[in-house]
């Protein structure tokens, strides 16, 4: 029989040392880090231990992410009330780029209309994997991408977020907003992308109004 086949077993009947309790006194669990040998209660209480620390651990850490997302939802919520009462589709990228740049630390802020750019072909074969993904992307931007989203600054940005707009009637992509930052770790792969999908939804509806 294998161990695995023994705590397999034991497993399937926690009630088992109750049944056998004469062999309790034989059994030996070396004490962690230490030689001499530790009662099974002793054992269970320190493991217990640790599993309450770790949960612990984990639960200060979802509540940090709740409180750090319930801070996030509620400054996307003040840029976008700005962006609806923008006069205009110029006052409104103005807002846009002030918002980003004000409150969520961005060092660049592009919107690139596919269909008025000279370089829209090129824009569309460096970017169609983020257009077929219909959400947004985070992380390293490439050179080549990053060139022709934030032109002269490119060099300067370390990471990024690139936000692909569709037309709502038709899901066409009619542009892209990057979001360039000198932090390297300011945006990266494993982010959430909520938020960002949410706001290129309600960017790409009020330029949509004003085209």
């Amino acid at each position: 029989m294998s161990e695995q086949s023994v705590a397999d077993y034991l497993r399937r009947n926690p009630d088992f040392f109750q049944r056998h309790d004469y062999l309790l006194p034989e059994l030996e669990l070396p004490h962690p880090g230490a030689g001499s040998a530790v009662s099974l209660i002793e054992r269970q209480v320190a493991v217990l231990r640790d599993q309450r620390h770790e949960l612990k651990r984990k639960l200060l850490q979802l509540t940090q992410t709740a409180r750090d997302n319930e801070h996030l939802l509620e400054r996307i919520e003040r840029l976008i009330l700005d962006l609806l009462s923008a006069p205009s589709g110029d006052e409104l990228l103005v807002r846009l780029r002030h918002g980003l740049r004000e409150d969520f630390h961005a060092d660049a802020v592009e919107l690139r209309w596919l269909d008025q750019d000279p370089q829209e072909t090129a824009m569309r074969k460096l970017f169609d994997k983020v257009i077929m993904r219909d959400e947004p992307v985070c992380g390293h931007i490439a050179t080549a991408q990053a060139q022709l989203l934030f032109g002269k600054a490119a060099d300067e940005m370390a990471s990024g977020a690139v936000i692909p707009l569709f037309n709502p009637r038709d899901r066409h992509c009619v542009a892209l907003l990057g979001i360039g930052s000198v932090d390297p770790r300011r945006f990266h792969a494993e982010m959430g992308t909520t938020f960002l999908r949410y706001l290129g939804a309600v960017l790409a509806r009020l330029l949509e109004h004003d085209r």
